[in-house]
């Protein structure tokens, strides 16, 4: 009982105790006050007694600073800085150039000008290795024995990292112009504006382009004609989100499959659609409803196009549409060039288009000028670079263009097959590429086989892809010649 009574004691008197240290600093505020105001107040330096005179002995780690009258730009303080805080740039002038640098304190004749000096505070790490090799002694720590130079700053904080940055260089554009610096100046203008404009990124911006308009223009001349389709939209390519208007779930997802399958082949719009509708009918998902977002899709955008069927069983697309003066024509785009077919081709029409885009030459001039260099400059080129350059056909004018279809009410367009080679064999395995030595060209080889397999080429086909390629790559050895050569044979 006696100890229950104790401790209650006990927590009062300690409860007392602390309330009155506590009281005792609340009354006595300015003589007990234990916060510092700090930037605003700092502490006192204490007096040190180490048993060296300062002048003998420099145990002072406080900013850097430097006398630039004196600095004759032999940049050893940059050298032997450990962190690479301090930064120095000069200027030497030419010889026929007969511009006074200065002299120093010491009576040493300046040969530069210092364009820049900038110390890092905020990475300097206090070793004081910078100011031994200073053969002019400009470069010291403030304070102690150089209290006469400048006067001791040890506490330089500071809001923001560029306050911890110092310039001491001080020669004006004028002088580094007259010291023929022109060329630094115009380095240096051209670094701060991009740190201007990295300043202000306003993320990826779209870019919107007015689609041209279309006055469609319909004719038919028999009583059998194909329904015309509403345009599609210019400059909304063929992409797997196309299909999302796709209502039934897994014919959606069969549509992407197939729109997947074909893009790895590299077939252009039509093959894709093609074999996009071909699945769906071989899965039995075909409807009305598919077959009209399918043909919304593959519909020209530059162009309404009006078939009538002959009594052969042929069908006469005319291409009557009349594009209107102020329509604003589609600026020619590298992605324009994905309709040349033969890869080489492409290749070479891409590069020659990115390097006048660099140089601010005429892209079409330079893709024609290195199809022709590269003999690669075919009907199909040449058209889609006339469209761009103007040079093109009266489009004014019908063209007829024949499709094949069957006799029947419902006509429908399909893609021309393949042409397929006579006596061509079908197309041989894999493996049968083990035979060439090269690692690399084994690689290319097979690579090039894939990809004319998912796009259902002929053994001729892959084999003509393959030796083209590696004739380009200087691949093409004897014995690969002779194993290509047996392939092609069949033996």
């Amino acid at each position: 009982m006696s100890e229950y009574f104790n401790n209650i004691i006990y927590g009062v008197n300690s409860f007392v105790t602390g309330l009155k240290v506590t009281w005792s600093h609340f009354v006595n505020k300015k003589d007990l006050v234990a916060t510092l105001q700090y930037p605003h107040e700092k502490w006192p330096i204490p007096e040190r007694d180490i048993g060296f005179d300062h002048s003998e002995y420099n145990l002072i780690r406080s900013r850097l600073h430097v006398d630039i009258d004196d600095c004759i730009a032999c940049m050893q303080c940059e050298k032997a800085c450990p962190v690479d805080c301090i930064k120095i740039d000069a200027i030497k002038p030419s010889k026929d150039n007969d511009y006074d640098c200065g002299i120093t304190s010491n009576d040493t004749q300046k040969k530069m000008i210092v364009s820049r000096f900038t110390i890092d505070m905020s990475e300097c790490m206090y070793c004081n290795l910078c100011v031994y090799p200073c053969p002019e002694e400009c470069i010291y720590m403030v304070g102690g024995p150089n209290g006469k130079k400048h006067e001791i700053d040890y506490e330089f904080s500071q809001y923001n990292r560029d306050g911890m940055i110092f310039e001491f260089a001080d020669a004006t554009d004028d002088m580094i112009r007259d010291s023929g610096g022109e060329k630094w100046l115009e380095q240096r203008d051209a670094k701060l504006k991009k740190n201007s404009e990295g300043l202000e990124l306003m993320g990826i911006v779209p870019e919107t382009t007015q689609a041209p308009v279309v006055a469609p223009v319909v004719e038919t001349k028999s009583e059998t004609a194909i329904p015309a389709t509403a345009p599609k939209p210019a400059g909304n390519e063929l992409n797997i989100k196309s299909f999302n208007d796709i209502p039934d779930k897994m014919s959606r997802g069969i549509a992407k499959k197939a729109f997947m399958a074909a893009k790895r082949a590299e077939k252009d719009a039509t093959g894709i659609l093609a074999d996009v509708a071909q699945t769906l009918s071989d899965g039995g998902k075909m409807t009305g409803e598919i077959q009209s977002i399918l043909d919304g899709l593959s519909a020209p955008t530059l162009e309404a196009v009006t078939l009538s069927v002959k009594a052969g069983g042929v069908a006469k697309a005319k291409s009557v549409a009349e594009v209107s003066p102020t329509t604003k024509v589609k600026e020619f785009d590298i992605k324009d060039l994905n309709v040349i077919e033969d890869k080489m081709a492409r290749g070479t029409a891409k590069k020659a288009f990115l390097a006048a885009k660099r140089s601010g030459e005429d892209k079409v001039d330079a893709v024609r000028q290195a199809l022709s260099d590269a003999v690669k400059l075919d009907a199909v080129a040449e058209e889609l670079l006339n469209l761009f350059s103007g040079a093109g056909s009266d489009i004014s004018e019908p063209v007829d263009i024949e499709i094949p279809t069957a006799p029947s009410e419902d006509v429908s367009i399909q893609p021309p097959p393949l042409p397929k080679l006579e006596g061509d064999l079908p197309l041989f395995k894999i493996n049968e590429l083990n035979g060439i030595d090269d690692r690399m060209t084994r690689g290319m080889a097979k690579k090039i086989f894939t990809a004319g397999k998912r796009a259902e080429k002929t053994r001729i086909e892959v084999i003509v892809e393959i030796r083209e390629a590696l004739n380009s790559a200087g691949k093409l050895d004897e014995s690969t010649v002779a194993i290509l050569n047996n392939l092609e044979s069949g033996n």
